[in-house]
């Protein structure tokens, strides 16, 4: 990407603004930043400040120069070497979108799918399913399958629980081994008729 230089203001426009800086000269000139296309000294709000700063480094050193001794953080005598301001700027902020990096927990839990049919009303039935993302299967995708094979409704209700309306644990075995081959015979349960 190129830089950009604008210029900005003009004599009337400069006593609307008001005088932040009775040193400077109208019209302004204003360098845009190649990498997020923002003026220079806006880079630090965006999400990657350490490829605007590498950019600002490579193209323009002298202002490079005049804004990293601006912004240098007071160290104390005698703290030794600290370590880079990229890494440790980047380690702080957060991403674009939200939330920020969610450390997914190591599960230790064996391998095991249970089925379990539970009564619902008189002589209504669902099956629920338990235990298929310990074998990394996208209990979405495995919702729509067992809803679109049996024809009836099925519903991710807990981070590891598929229910499935109606009575199915005669069939399940079959199809869960048959779609997931990862799954063998002895890693599934039947638990039959369980109370919520």
């Amino acid at each position: 990407m190129a830089t950009t230089e604008m210029e900005s203001g003009s004599s009337d426009s400069r006593s609307e603004q008001g005088t932040a800086d009775p040193d400077s000269k109208y019209p302004l000139k204003v360098l845009y930043c190649g990498v997020c296309s923002l003026p220079t000294e806006y880079c630090e709000y965006m999400p990657e400040p350490a490829k605007c700063r590498q950019w600002l480094e490579k193209n323009f050193p002298d202002v490079f120069a005049r804004m990293t001794v601006a912004n240098a953080p007071k160290q104390e005598p005698g703290t030794g070497d600290a370590p880079p301001a990229g890494e440790e700027e980047e380690k702080k902020k957060q991403k674009r979108g939200g939330r920020g990096q969610i450390k997914q927990k190591k599960k230790t839990v064996p391998q095991k799918v249970t089925i379990a049919k539970i009564p619902r009303a008189k002589k209504k039935y669902v099956t629920r399913v338990c235990g298929l993302a310990t074998f990394d299967i996208d209990l979405k995708e495995a919702q729509r399958f067992f809803a679109q094979k049996f024809s009836c409704g099925a519903s991710v209700t807990a981070e590891d629980e598929i229910i499935i309306q109606g009575d199915f644990t005669d069939d399940i075995i079959d199809v869960i081994q048959e779609k997931w081959p990862e799954v063998d015979d002895d890693s599934i349960d039947d638990l039959g008729e369980v109370k919520k």
